[in-house]
């Protein structure tokens, strides 16, 4: 059985999920590594980390990635088309934390309709831009569960589209195919996890988004 733990280091930071498949993974690495680092040594020796795959370059998101790809010698994903805007102040929004990008190297790309398999689940990457250029979604359609990272969150509650290279109507777009999905089990890169009526609340994003953007 997959087990999902949420290990984010701080409130501030984005939130971090190690997913415990035949192949183990983090899902983003928030700011703050070193408490992340120790939640997940409860769970699983970080050495047996394969991959950290990043929604989107965020520094909330990404700023903790050398010392867990240190720790863990696992490899880092993004898509495509934000793998050139690790370590730029602007893109990854370091700016707004009063702090610099790390340097990180991606060490594949991702692309919509890439299917990472982990073993029991099969993570199917949706490109989700809106709130970055190269946000993405997974989503696992067998179990019904979806990583947004910060293209909607519980409540109604959408990414915001007015930092480096974000727009608006592509956010919209996004968030439209999102509800066309069957969700039970929602994974939020911010905000608590909810299951349920995940559907009505993606419905209630989207109603939002074209109604303030």
């Amino acid at each position: 059985m997959v087990e999902v733990h949420k290990v984010s280091g701080s409130p501030f930071d984005g939130n971090v999920y190690l997913i415990l498949d035949e192949v183990p993974v983090l899902i983003d690495a928030g700011m703050d590594p070193e408490p992340t680092l120790r939640k997940i040594k409860k769970h699983i020796d970080p050495a047996d980390i394969e991959m950290i795959i990043l929604t989107h370059c965020h520094h909330d998101h990404s700023a903790g990635v050398p010392l867990l790809k240190e720790a863990t010698g696992a490899k880092v994903l993004i898509h495509e088309n934000e793998a050139g805007s690790l370590g730029d102040d602007m893109a990854t929004v370091a700016y707004l934390f009063g702090l610099s990008a790390p340097e990180i190297e991606a060490d594949e790309t991702l692309k919509e309709g890439d299917v990472i398999d982990l073993g029991e689940w099969k993570l199917e990457v949706m490109h989700t831009p809106g709130h970055s250029p190269g946000g993405i979604c997974l989503y696992e359609p067998r179990a019904r569960v979806l990583f947004s990272g910060d293209t909607v969150f519980p409540q109604g509650n959408i990414g915001r589209t007015d930092l480096f290279a974000g727009k608006d109507a592509d956010l919209v777009r996004s968030i439209e195919r999102l509800t066309e999905l069957e969700v039970e089990v929602l994974y939020p890169g911010h905000m608590e996890i909810v299951s349920g009526d995940v559907g009505r609340q993606i419905q209630a994003s989207l109603r939002f988004a074209r109604s303030v953007l």
